[in-house]
């Protein structure tokens, strides 16, 4: 495992204008993007180093068309990158989620949920982590006792333990998410009631919670429903993200086979959010 602070990154600049398909260029580096943000007039996106020539290839067979600006980053400049951007997010009248730096007024009625950014995938800023937290707020009963899968910086499960959750166990498989994920439960004073496991959530064969939270991929979601199908034994709802519109089709199929029912769903952008049970 590689220490953080001597992994490197590197990110994509793109100016704002009309002529830019943002859905498409999210699609295409999908399997390999980290983040993305929007700061003085540039749609920015962050990629680890180690899938650089990936990267390249996508920009070369299918991208061609945009004038990408390319810069190598390094650990100590990454948070400074993610402070100029960072903004804060309104989910709704009550809630918002705002980073660390954020000046909180004492007398606020808006709960937060608050951030520090890192490498760890979930600032609240991609569209797939906004309609889990959507769904959260509606499904999650106080006592729930909630599984999150593929954790990263830890947003989903503390926006359970905000919603009334008596338990949240988090499964992440990127060892450099941990301190992040403990950081951004600090920050929001939870100390109790959950539990993190760096582990790769395919092997994972306890399903038993009040709500199952998957923000993950179509790849590896499609790898997992029959592990939950096989060792689950309760009629608890299951969220699944990380998945286009486009793939929806493809997970049906699975669905269906395992005689999973949807029951809801979301769509932002060019994502989708489901709940099944």
């Amino acid at each position: 495992m590689i220490n953080v602070s001597q992994k490197s990154w590197f990110s994509l600049s793109l100016e704002i204008n009309d002529s830019v398909n943002l859905d498409l260029i999210n699609f295409k580096f999908y399997n390999y993007l980290i983040g993305s943000t929007e700061i003085n007039g540039k749609y920015i996106f962050y990629f680890e180093s180690i899938n650089k020539k990936f990267v390249n290839k996508i920009l070369d067979l299918e991208l061609k068309e945009y004038n990408f600006e390319i810069e190598n980053l390094k650990y100590e400049n990454w948070h400074k990158k993610y402070q100029d951007s960072f903004r804060p997010i309104d989910i709704n009248q009550s809630l918002k989620i705002v980073p660390h730096w954020y000046d909180i007024e004492s007398n606020s009625k808006i709960d937060y949920i608050r951030i520090i950014p890192g490498m760890a995938f979930g600032t609240g800023h991609h569209e797939t982590t906004q309609l889990i937290i959507q769904f959260l707020l509606d499904i999650v009963k106080p006592g729930f006792k909630i599984l999150d899968l593929g954790a990263g910086s830890g947003i989903l499960s503390i926006a359970a333990l905000k919603f009334g959750a008596s338990y949240v166990k988090s499964i992440e498989y990127d060892q450099d998410c941990e301190e992040n994920f403990l950081e951004n439960m600090e920050l929001n004073n939870i100390d109790s009631n959950y539990d993190l496991e760096i582990n790769d959530v395919l092997i994972n064969k306890d399903y038993d919670y009040d709500l199952i939270v998957a923000n993950i991929n179509k790849n590896v979601i499609l790898e997992l429903l029959p592990n939950i199908h096989q060792y689950k034994k309760n009629k608890s709802k299951i969220i699944l993200s990380g998945l286009l519109i486009d793939d929806e089709l493809d997970l049906n199929k699975l669905l269906n086979q395992l005689q999973f029912k949807v029951i809801d769903k979301l769509k932002m952008g060019e994502w989708i959010c489901l709940i099944i049970e």
